[in-house]
């Protein structure tokens, strides 16, 4: 059984030992939970005209208020004596009760104003690829520590088979994604750079220059690298505008692992430029840029609609959208 499925029927509550309602909501409804905040002032001051002044109302009001409650409840509540008002034993009951309702309530309406990421203790995903990882991670775990220390962030590739339905289900709750920005009713996206592609190959390989062109790559082998497909139509579509295909002798899923496959090969590799630096504390290959805006693609942050208000989903895209700042230079 699923976490919420019950085998009692509509509205009934019969051996419900977890603090389920008591009454059904259209019932529930029916009731002026108003009347509670005046029920906690008249029990705090035990005096029909200090509640009043509490709740910024008038005596006769607060008066008829009480007499609600009273056939509400059905007990007096609070009874005249020589000097003030008394409260029942069934009052005094109901006091600590109603107390503890009323600061739930509160946390309902004040827990984001009153939020305070140092005390957040949930556990959170972020689906983004190792590559993005790699240039993304250490600055925005550096700020996560300093703004959330308890706060249990994991990031985790994007869950097959799409972006959009692992933030619909809540498998994930951002995405850092080469990732389109199409229309799409219940998400939301941010760019946070564009990934300009370039040419990894051989420092020995003489075939390809400081600045390839298509018909420079076109004869040699290429190793394509691509998870979605998305990167791989990107540069098939380069390829083709300029007349020409790739010759793809293999393919990897990892840019991570394109260093050691073509150090000291003909084999050469598209691969963002943002990870050049990376890449190349290889000694055996080194960068070289393609500047074109057909092998540009939009790095966005991307989120659902169920979690744009979210607090700390909040804090996590102002630490991500800072830690990929430098990427947009």
């Amino acid at each position: 059984m699923e976490q919420g499925d019950s085998l009692a029927g509509p509205g009934d509550t019969t051996g419900d030992t977890t603090g389920g309602r008591r009454l059904p909501l259209a019932d529930l409804r029916k009731k002026d939970l108003n009347l509670l905040v005046v029920l906690a002032a008249l029990l705090e001051s035990n005096s029909v005209s200090e509640a009043a002044k509490r709740l910024d109302s008038t005596q006769p009001s607060t008066s008829r208020m009480l007499e609600r409650l009273r056939d509400e409840i059905g007990d007096p509540l609070l009874i005249k004596s020589a000097l003030k008002m008394l409260p029942t034993r069934r009052a005094q009951e109901l006091q600590p009760l109603l107390e503890n309702v009323l600061r739930q309530i509160e946390q309902i309406y004040t827990q984001a104003a009153d939020y305070d990421p140092a005390l957040e203790t949930g556990s959170y995903a972020i689906g983004i690829n190792d590559s993005l990882q790699a240039v993304i991670a250490p600055g925005f775990l550096e700020a996560l520590r300093q703004t959330a220390p308890r706060a249990r962030v994991r990031m985790q590739p994007v869950p097959m088979p799409s972006g959009v339905s692992a933030l619909s289900s809540g498998a994930i709750d951002v995405m850092v994604a080469f990732h389109p920005a199409e229309e799409h009713e219940s998400l939301r996206a941010e760019l946070l750079f564009n990934a300009q592609f370039g040419c990894l190959c051989a420092t020995g390989n003489r075939q390809i220059g400081d600045h390839p062109t298509p018909a420079d790559l076109t004869p040699l082998p290429c190793l394509d690298v691509s998870q979605f497909g998305l990167v791989t139509k990107l540069i098939d579509r380069y390829f083709g505008a300029h007349g020409t295909t790739r010759n793809i002798v293999g393919t990897l899923t990892s840019y991570l692992a394109v260093p050691d496959a073509v150090a000291g090969t003909a084999m050469y590799a598209m691969v963002p430029g943002y990870l050049a630096p990376l890449l190349c504390r290889h000694p055996g290959v080194r960068f070289a840029p393609v500047v074109d805006p057909l092998l540009t693609v939009p790095v966005h942050l991307c989120w659902h609609n169920n979690v744009h208000t979210h607090p700390f989903v909040s804090v996590l895209r102002t630490l991500l959208t800072q830690a990929a700042a430098p990427l947009a230079h």
